[in-house]
């Protein structure tokens, strides 16, 4: 049965943050662009929010302004942890954010639940994004997979990307051949962005390393829109605004480096399938905390909180619609992958 909470959050400080990314400790220097994870280095997890902590979260935000934001249960996983959406605002364009489809990507998470927070104080600002857009999140879809990840003897089971099921949940969308009845995650999500019909879809993953085409810059986000052939281009050219969006929200900031994503035409990722079934997806990948480790963590979620605060604004106040799609053609290619050394 589908339990529904009401919630809201604390007033945060203003978005102008600088994207810094700490220093390499001394005797590490792989290759500009830092910080790395060393060889046989474990991956501090600390300070990110763990699945007991999420839902103590939502709770506590149910405590503040009541009429602002639902919680809703919309599923459990395969191990019958609570799936949970968050709604805030009422606004005639509705923005989906999804995270952490594999539980070892984490930090989409962290930005989402500062996003939601901030969408619902008591600043002007918050009323207007409130007025002008219907933000929905997803803000942890694998928390199976994330309870192994945290788990030091993770790497002897089950892949924690995958859920309980040894499925992989971004294969379970368009025309897929997976059995639902074993991904009960994607039947949740699915089922919500029905529900929900949304004018658009961010959906934040990790990537690995890689620097810009033509360059020796460090790749910190990358971005691509629905490119299956049989999406509508009109669906495209909504994803593809987004990008663009994304990259001038970013173009200001010296330690944030933007790039496209490969293209493909799998059918079964949230981007493709999503699309297909004509809800422009976008798919974000930065890069993770299996490389940067917990001191590259504030950055890359200042970085994701900067990118879906932009997105959200420009719904809100109609400038979205203004964007050249043809722009985020502009920006450049995914480029090697870099392997850091320490």
């Amino acid at each position: 049965m589908r339990t529904t909470r009401a919630a809201a959050a604390l007033a945060l400080p203003a978005l102008v943050l600088p994207l810094t990314v700490a220093a390499p400790a001394a005797g590490a220097d792989p290759v500009p662009g830092g910080p790395w994870v060393c060889e046989n280095q474990p991956i501090n997890l600390g300070g990110l929010t763990s699945n007991a902590e999420l839902a103590a979260t939502l709770d506590k935000l149910a405590e503040h302004h009541p009429d602002t934001v639902e919680v809703t249960e919309i599923g459990r996983s395969v191990e019958g942890r609570p799936l949970e959406s968050v709604t805030v605002g009422d606004g005639p364009r509705t923005l989906l954010i999804l995270t952490q489809v594999h539980g070892d990507e984490p930090l989409g998470t962290e930005a989402v639940l500062d996003l939601l927070r901030r969408a619902a104080g008591n600043s002007p600002a918050a009323e207007a994004l409130r007025d002008g857009v219907t933000l929905v999140a997803v803000p942890r879809i694998n928390p199976d997979g994330w309870e192994r990840y945290q788990d030091r003897d993770f790497a002897d089971g089950l892949d924690p990307r995958r859920n309980s099921n040894d499925i992989d949940l971004n294969r379970t969308f368009g025309p897929t051949d997976i059995d639902l009845s074993l991904a009960p995650e994607a039947v949740a999500v699915q089922s919500l962005v029905e529900e929900v019909d949304p004018d658009l879809v961010l959906d934040f993953h990790h990537q690995v390393s890689y620097t810009a085409e033509g360059s020796d810059d460090l790749v910190t986000m990358s971005t691509m829109w629905g490119t299956h052939p049989d999406v509508a281009p009109a669906v495209a050219d909504d994803a593809r605004r987004a990008v663009t969006v994304i990259g001038d929200s970013l173009a200001g900031n010296g330690h944030a480096t933007v790039t496209l994503y490969p293209r493909s035409d799998t059918a079964t990722t949230a981007r493709n399938g999503l699309s297909l079934d004509g809800y422009p997806t976008v798919l974000v990948e930065q890069r993770g905390q299996q490389d940067v480790g917990q001191k590259g963590h504030g950055a890359l979620v200042r970085e994701a909180l900067v990118s879906m605060q932009a997105v959200a604004e420009s719904l809100a106040d109609g400038s979205f619609d203004a964007v050249d799609p043809t722009a985020a053609d502009l920006l450049p290619e995914r480029g090697d992958r870099v392997r850091g050394t320490c």
